[in-house]
């Protein structure tokens, strides 16, 4: 069931969908807040997405063949040549994940490990190649990217400008894997990459 919350920047009531999100991006200022123990804490300022054509938006529900889910939030991430846009959403059966948009390029992702035992970033070499479950993947990309925007419900604190370095690997039947290198912390998410065409509004 939704809860409402209200924004302590400008009184604006904001309906919290996810069971705990831990950023919540208000529509009405864009005032970035803290959800402590039911109350939201400000933190400051988000920086406003420009609005390009995308075939989601928040709080709409899509299907993917079996598969019903509604966007709840989204990062955007500067990676030098461009930007590719997380959504973060929820199934109608309350399972939470990512679908990652890249000019035009659609991947469903989810945590596959935390803390993964890979080698250091700067030792991977695009062409190269790594073993994640059992499965010889290729690194196809290697760089870095900065956290610019974000709007609604996340599960994790952002940081606006804040900036780590990714891999991605691609395997067989298009399977994908990528992986964040956060300080000391090194995230791997597993995704599939699918024809944006069998995306229907639901």
């Amino acid at each position: 069931m939704p809860v409402n919350l209200t924004c302590p920047s400008c009184g604006n009531i904001i309906n919290q969908v996810t069971r705990s999100p831990q950023i919540v991006v208000c529509s009405a200022c864009n005032s970035t807040h803290i959800l402590n123990s039911g109350r939201l804490e400000d933190v400051g300022k988000s920086a406003i997405l420009t609005e390009y054509p995308s075939i989601f938006e928040l709080y709409k529900s899509y299907r993917h063949k079996d598969w019903k889910f509604t966007p709840v939030g989204r990062v955007r991430y500067d990676y030098g040549d461009g930007f590719w846009d997380e959504w973060y959403v929820r199934s109608d059966g309350g399972k939470e994940s990512w679908v990652s948009v890249d000019e035009g390029e659609i991947a469903i992702e989810a945590l596959a490990h935390k803390n993964i035992q890979v080698p250091p970033f700067d030792e991977i070499n695009v062409g190269g190649t790594l073993m994640i479950n059992r499965i010889k993947m290729t690194v196809i990309e290697k760089n870095s990217c900065t956290m610019i925007g974000a709007q609604g419900e996340l599960p994790f604190k952002i940081v606006p400008n804040d900036t780590y370095n990714y891999i991605d690997l691609l395997g067989p039947r298009r399977v994908s894997f990528t992986i964040e290198y956060q300080g000391d912390v090194i995230d791997c998410y597993k995704g599939v990459w699918i024809d944006p065409f069998d995306i229907t509004k639901a």
